[in-house]
């Protein structure tokens, strides 16, 4: 049975402009086009988007689930070790992240904690240009 970019996009919870895109960008080709041009795809692109979707889920980019696709063809023994590669260099992003964004939060917290507000008083005026950052340290 073959569905259209509508029926596709409801079948898997996305919406029709995005399966159009995932079609332009080469994620997904429909199987045939109707009479009157239509996109027609099969119940293989419907799992093929639901693929997508929930690759995407996992925080994936594009280009990695195109790599993921490619993998899949294969079938589960070639995509999930690719998976996990993916998931294991996505967990490592993740940590650098938050740990950037944990050294971040302390460097606020310190120079918020430090700021007095006769200094912040007293460094207006000073130079050319507003000073009251003058006193923040580099990282």
């Amino acid at each position: 049975m073959a569905l259209t970019v509508t029926q596709l996009a409801r079948s898997a919870g996305i919406a029709p402009p995005t399966v159009r895109y995932y079609d332009r960008i080469g994620l997904l080709r429909p199987e045939q086009r109707s009479d009157s041009g239509y996109r027609l795809y099969s119940p293989a692109d419907e799992g093929r988007l639901r693929f997508i979707r929930r690759a995407k889920l996992l925080g994936l980019s594009l280009d990695e689930i195109r790599e993921l696709l490619v993998a899949a063809e294969d079938g589960c023994r070639s995509t999930l070790p690719e998976l996990d590669r993916m998931l294991d260099n996505k967990l490592q992003e993740i940590d650098a992240t938050i740990a950037e964004l944990e050294a971040l939060r302390e460097r606020l917290v310190a120079y918020r904690a430090g700021k007095r507000t006769e200094q912040v008083r007293a460094c207006c005026g000073h130079g050319d240009f507003c000073g009251c950052l003058d006193d923040v340290p580099d990282p």
